[in-house]
């Protein structure tokens, strides 16, 4: 596809103009964004539908109506083979929005082209993410294990003990913020940069601590705007959810507080809302942390210059 969107601001922007930004290019472009991520999304909704089926399929077998085990372990496996390669494609196609939108790229043919050759780096980069957060999060939980283990048996110890949970608990929650926060920047420069994947790694540290505040501003501002947007959009699921479960409630004589099994035809409803969303929220989410990027280095390397050099530097065609 020759598509192309205009190049970003060489001026530092608010985070708020960021985030405004990249709904505002989202929104101009919606029918070109949706074309791009259809396919992988209902591929993506099929394999989480064979996972739901599956679920629904084991609990049934509970009450008598068995479905034979080797079938149910098989649609699992090949749900979740397409559900992870339906993902897999999404991030490919999502962080060449990133590098299209960031003025890397003249055209998402050849942002894709370059975000393709870096899909096995992406998975890479996604587990080590992982890593980092989960071993984050086991290393501060174990300190905060200790400090409530401290005895509480006079008044230095006491407050000895609530001084280290503050602390523990603070680090546990700032360890996870800053882990978020590169783990978003480490893909956004995946896109956009060539780079050993220590050097990604490394690089999304050093941007993010060289303006840590800012960074984690930007992160709240991401997480209230999408909780803001998340909600509203989830309520035609939760009210239909809701209405089932009173029916269930109405026509059964036990409480309506009795296990309740939503049918599968709403899972279907369920799942191909939830796919809708997605669709409106990440792409919104890869290119406003794109943004927010090209404005770190802005702000730390001075990249309006660098690029105004290179393009005085390239000969004319």
């Amino acid at each position: 596809m020759t598509f192309s969107i205009e190049p970003p601001s060489d001026q530092p922007l608010s985070a708020g103009d960021l985030v405004g930004r990249a709904f505002r290019v989202y929104r101009r472009h919606l029918p070109f964004f949706f074309g791009i991520l259809l396919p992988p999304t209902i591929v993506s909704t099929v394999g989480a539908l064979g996972l739901q089926w599956s679920v629904t399929a084991a609990l049934a077998g509970e009450s008598g109506k068995a479905t034979p085990l080797p079938v149910i372990a098989g649609v699992v496996v090949v749900s979740l083979i397409t559900l992870l390669l339906a993902k897999w494609v999404l991030a490919v196609r999502q962080l060449a929005f990133v590098r299209m939108t960031n003025g890397f790229a003249a055209d998402y043919r050849e942002a894709h082209a370059f975000t393709h050759r870096k899909r096995w780096i992406i998975v890479a980069l996604y587990f080590t993410s992982v890593t980092f957060l989960v071993a984050a999060a086991i290393g501060w939980s174990i300190v905060v294990t200790v400090a409530y283990a401290i005895p509480n048996v006079s008044p230095g110890l006491y407050l000895m003990r609530m001084a280290s949970i503050l602390v523990a608990t603070t680090g546990l929650l700032f360890a996870g913020i800053v882990c978020v926060l590169v783990t978003f920047l480490v893909f956004s420069i995946a896109a956009c940069e060539d780079q050993s994947l220590s050097g990604y790694v490394s690089r999304a540290t050093s941007l993010t601590m060289g303006d840590l505040w800012r960074s984690i501003g930007f992160g709240a501002l991401m997480a209230t705007t999408l909780a803001a947007l998340s909600y509203p959009l989830t309520l035609p699921v939760v009210l239909i959810s809701a209405f089932d479960i009173f029916q269930q409630g109405m026509a059964a004589s036990d409480s309506m507080l009795d296990s309740y099994k939503m049918p599968f035809y709403l899972m279907v409803v369920s799942q191909c809302w939830e796919s809708l969303i997605n669709m409106l929220l990440w792409p919104v989410i890869f290119i406003a942390y794109g943004y927010f990027y090209y404005d770190l280095r802005l702000r730390q390397e001075g990249l309006d210059l660098a690029r105004r050099l290179e393009a005085l530097e390239t000969p004319p065609a």
